[in-house]
């Protein structure tokens, strides 16, 4: 996933925010995302199947899209009610920040849900969040208590977004060193667990390796780790575990790993300890 730099993060804070404040939403939850189109310039929402041909990439399913030119919003109906605002959110962002109509005209679900390997998606998909999770409001409510996977996930229905969503955001925002980590769900040919991507803090990446990178190779059958994920499978509340690190960067040698299953992946919540 492409790193945003300090100064570009304060930017797109400053956009999303300036947008909440002048749309007369800030504070408002869940974010009523109907409330930016005049914000943004957005003239109409519309179903997907209504998007012109001549402006659809042959061969590639669409979730959403923006027709700069016609100001209008494309939403895929059959997306969940949190990745649909998702979505229309990370639209929107596209619309707020005036340098991307020149980079980007419409996006797949591999831009959206797998690591954003271009600049502009990841600066949409941080934008998105930031409408979604009013600027700071959501870290901020946070920021007082320790580190776990329950508190974002408490609130991911108070602010209309995803489990997945919820955690990504506390991760990247958080001022520990923490790191969110997912997980397929399904074993690879070898019996581990694949991980397809990680998301940290900016203190994490300043001592420690990239946790995708940690557990490139997987989560093994019978591993302290894979166990944990498993356990999760069948829990009602994310269990919790006092790991060994497969690296000792830093000095740190251990973890503790906090997991919760969205019946679609694995979310692993990881921080130093």
């Amino acid at each position: 996933m492409a790193e945003l730099s300090a100064f570009t993060t304060a930017r797109l804070q400053r956009i999303a925010e300036d947008a909440l404040r002048t749309a007369g939403v800030l504070g408002s939850l869940p974010t009523p995302l109907e409330a930016l189109h005049a914000v943004a310039g957005i003239r109409a929402l519309e179903a997907l199947p209504a998007l012109p041909e001549r402006v659809r990439t042959p061969g590639r399913r669409l979730l959403g899209a923006l027709w700069f030119e016609e100001r209008t919003i494309f939403l895929e109906d059959r997306q969940s009610m949190a990745r649909r605002r998702f979505t229309e959110a990370h639209e929107l962002m596209h619309a707020l920040c005036p340098w991307h109509e020149a980079v980007l005209r419409e996006d797949t679900r591999d831009e959206l849900f797998r690591p954003a390997v271009d600049r502009i998606e990841a600066e949409a998909n941080a934008g998105a969040a930031m409408l979604l999770f009013q600027g700071r409001h959501f870290a901020d409510r946070l920021a007082g208590e320790r580190p776990s996977i329950g508190a974002p996930l408490a609130l991911a229905g108070e602010y209309g977004a995803s489990a997945h969503a919820a955690l990504h955001h506390y991760v990247a925002s958080h001022a520990a060193a923490l790191a969110m980590v997912v997980v397929g769900r399904f074993p690879q040919r070898d019996g581990s667990l694949p991980v397809w991507r990680s998301v940290e803090s900016r203190r994490w990446r300043r001592r420690l390796d990239s946790a995708a990178a940690m557990l490139r190779h997987g989560l093994p059958a019978g591993s302290p780790l894979r166990e944990l994920v498993e356990a999760a499978r069948r829990a009602s509340d994310p269990p919790i575990a006092r790991l060994a690190r497969p690296s000792d960067r830093a000095g740190v040698r251990r973890f503790v790993a906090h997991a919760h299953y969205n019946r679609h992946a694995f979310l692993v919540l990881l921080e130093p300890g």
